[in-house]
């Protein structure tokens, strides 16, 4: 199943706020996406018809574990893009916006070869 980018920062920023809050609401998506909450609660649909998120109008959201286990892949993506880049010597700031923007199209190929890279030089 292939996601859109935008469904994909639904999911990872339903993650962070899990994380940090321990479930989502509209409102906190809207606001840290920085769009309006009915735009959000489109993605929402769509999220929990495609078994991404459990969710209830005027509720708390929550990733299934298959939304989850996409944002811990996407989140290990942009990690591991990041710490590349920095190894390059790339500035922090400008890392973490490539990462943010290559983590949705990398090829997994060249993903498993800059990971393989960014751990050997852990070494």
């Amino acid at each position: 199943m292939t996601l859109s980018d935008a469904m994909e920062m639904y999911v990872k920023t339903i993650h962070r706020l899990e994380l940090k809050h321990g479930s989502a609401s509209v409102s906190a998506i809207a606001e840290a996406m920085d769009v309006k909450a009915p735009s959000v609660t489109v993605a929402l649909r769509k999220l929990a018809e495609l078994d991404m998120v459990d969710y209830e109008r005027y509720k708390t959201v929550n990733l299934t574990e298959t939304g989850r286990r996409i944002a811990l892949e996407l989140e290990k993506t942009y990690r591991v893009l990041k710490e590349f880049f920095m190894l390059l010597g790339i500035d922090e700031e400008i890392a973490e916006q490539d990462a943010c923007k290559i983590e949705h199209m990398i090829n997994p190929q060249t993903f498993e070869r800059i990971l393989v890279f960014v751990e050997s030089s852990k070494k």
